[in-house]
């Protein structure tokens, strides 16, 4: 098994085990959050890619980051995203939609009201955030979320979900890591509340299992992945119990039968401190890793059976034909611009140079 053979991801069928990664590139209308033209090149211009997870895209107003991110709460950004998809089916490619709520992690000057951000409990995610003037911000201190409003979050989800149908994409990522809402509930660090979404891990995992199913009743089981990170660190201590509960997350979609398990873990982990074959083992299906894997990495771990699919992010970024040149055993690889990554038009972003020198075009 590598890199090249084909794989069978839930209702997809996938001609490599090459996965574009989410990468948030804040290429979208600042004022609507829509998706434009460039946007349909850059994903059209990687559709050889086995399976694209497209930009974690905000679930709604209340959840709200730098300008030119993505969203999916309007039914202009499902008639822009519905662009994006056709592009990429015209190409042969298959993408599917991350979706995400920033919870504790929204910037609250851009937030309806400029209200504080909600989130399982009142603590404040430890670092910064880029402000309006272009500031690093201290993350603010949230506000607890009512039990009367986690219908309500779980509910803009749902609505979510069902916009992402509407706009053509073929299932949806769950984006249950990096610390943002989905995350917050999971996380004893983050999560302290005394009802039935905190304490226990069955409780704590509550909001993102509800989630998931009802992703599965608008896509079915066989369109829907979910990412979780366990090992991110950034933004407090994280969770104390973090091999239990992970591995009670992974045996619940298991049985739920989703299409697959996107699991950040770089290929530098140290051994000992490995989630993914736990995991792996309890979640019974395919697994995507994710996180600094290069060719020879990503082939080295589908050999040892470690994950059935690779996620590559940086690589994408600055090669469109990633799949063409992996194929090619000394080909070059085009280097990231850093500093074009969550920012400007096209430069960075789809002027990246092909290896066969062909630019696809849009639908």
């Amino acid at each position: 098994m590598g890199l090249f053979t084909p794989l069978r991801l839930g209702d997809l069928d996938l001609p490599n085990r090459i996965v574009m990664a989410p990468l948030g590139r804040a290429r979208n209308d600042p004022a609507t959050r829509e998706p434009g033209a460039l946007s349909q090149l850059y994903y059209a211009q990687r559709a050889s890619a086995g399976l694209i997870i497209a930009e974690a895209t905000h679930v709604s107003p209340g959840s709200i980051s730098r300008p030119g991110t993505g969203a999916i709460h309007t039914t202009g950004q499902i008639t822009a995203w519905r662009r994006v998809t056709d592009a990429v089916h015209a190409q042969g490619g298959r993408i599917v939609q991350q979706l995400f709520h920033l919870g504790r992690k929204a910037d609250p000057a851009r937030r309806p009201g400029g209200l504080l951000p909600v989130a399982p409990s009142a603590i404040a995610a430890q670092g910064t955030y880029p402000a309006a003037d272009g500031t690093a911000t201290p993350f603010p201190v949230p506000r607890a979320a009512l039990p009367s409003e986690i219908p309500i979050l779980r509910g803009e989800f749902s609505r979510a979900i069902r916009n992402s149908r509407a706009a053509g994409f073929d299932g949806v990522e769950l984006h249950a890591a990096n610390g943002f809402l989905i995350e917050q509930f999971l996380r004893s660090d983050a999560n302290q509340r005394k009802d039935d979404y905190g304490g226990s891990i069955p409780n704590r995992a509550r909001f993102l299992l509800e989630v998931v199913d009802d992703a599965i009743a608008t896509f079915g089981k066989g369109r829907v992945g979910v990412r979780i990170s366990p090992h991110f660190r950034v933004d407090g201590p994280g969770t104390n119990d973090a091999a239990a509960l992970y591995t009670y997350v992974a045996d619940e979609l298991g049985q739920r039968g989703i299409a697959y398990l996107h699991l950040i873990e770089p290929d530098s982990t140290p051994q000992a401190e490995r989630l993914a074959p736990a995991l792996k083992a309890a979640f019974g299906g395919p697994l995507v890793l994710a996180a600094d894997f290069t060719r020879d990495s990503g082939e080295a771990a589908l050999d040892a059976g470690r994950a059935e699919a690779i996620a590559y992010g940086r690589l994408y970024i600055a090669n469109p034909d990633l799949v063409e040149r992996f194929a090619l055993p000394d080909a070059p690889l085009n280097a990231p611009d850093e500093a074009t990554f969550h920012n400007g038009g096209a430069h960075g972003y789809t002027d990246y140079p092909r290896l066969t020198g062909v630019t696809l075009q849009t639908a």
